[in-house]
């Protein structure tokens, strides 16, 4: 059965029954997102047509050792951050005067060992991928769980969700998830191709960006005040922002051998 998701305002896929499991189990896709397939006579939430999967039955997705990899996938990057229907005005100020104590220094410095960690991995991977053809699952489940818990630190750092991030790698389930397709087979063309990203990839996706995020910290600011005074923050703006997010992943996704698809220059799902 192949099913579409309406995410951010935009209808995407169709998927199948075990990926959109392996996205509501990973934050991905939220129980409250719209889901519908042929035969279908309305949009109904996700959770009403796909059960989760309960570890142990049958094709099952199974979480050991990190999170759930989409098996046998090409590289698509699926990123979701919730848009709430309510934003806290006490949470807001207090991450603009003391986020930078209590939010910002303390998952950085994690990071910043991990993103170390994450170099290493990716020049191993480089090797492994001329040499064999296939990027190593282990690695490519540490790299994708390190990006999901950047993804999920982010967005409450751009003020995208409430709430405390959680410490640790891979998605949590708090409705900030991304989850990164790993391909069955890596292209050793485009593995060798990446030593000249910086021109073919860098360039184009870096100017086209340069106006994205300009555009993103006005927004940022007209948003700010809007749930300041409303407690909201306007969908299309919160659309937005997310978008540059998922542009911006697609990118490091192909730079870092992640995905072999080229990244579209949009930042729809």
């Amino acid at each position: 059965m192949q099913i579409y998701l309406f995410i951010n305002g935009e209808q995407v896929g169709p998927y199948s029954t075990e990926k959109i499991q392996a996205m509501l189990v990973s934050g991905a896709v939220t129980p409250e997102t719209m889901a519908w397939y042929e035969g279908l006579p309305e949009w109904t939430p996700v959770t009403q047509v796909v059960q989760p999967s309960a570890v142990g039955g049958p094709g099952d997705i199974v979480i050991e050792g990190g999170p759930p990899q989409l098996a046998g996938g090409d590289g698509e990057v699926v990123l979701n951050i919730q848009h709430q229907a309510e934003y806290s005005r006490g949470q807001l100020l207090l991450r603009t005067f003391l986020g930078i104590f209590y939010l910002i220094l303390p998952h950085a410095i994690c990071l910043m060992f991990l993103g170390l960690a994450m170099n290493v991995c990716t020049l191993i991977a480089w090797f492994a991928i001329l040499f064999t053809g296939s990027y190593p699952a282990g690695i490519y489940s540490f790299v994708v769980s390190m990006h999901q818990w950047s993804v999920r630190w982010m967005a409450r750092v751009v003020n995208l969700m409430d709430g405390y991030p959680a410490f640790g790698m891979g998605n949590k389930g708090d409705g900030a998830g991304l989850e990164i397709a790993r391909p069955v087979k890596s292209s050793r063309l485009h593995c060798v191709l990446r030593l000249f990203a910086p021109i073919y990839v860098g360039i184009p996706h870096g100017i086209c960006m340069v106006f994205r995020q300009i555009a993103g910290i006005i927004l940022f600011v007209v948003a700010f005040f809007a749930v300041l005074f409303t407690g909201k923050y306007p969908k299309g703006m919160h659309d937005f922002q997310v978008g540059n997010f998922r542009w911006s992943i697609r990118v490091m996704a192909y730079i870092t051998m992640l995905s072999d698809r080229y990244p579209t220059f949009s930042g729809k799902p």
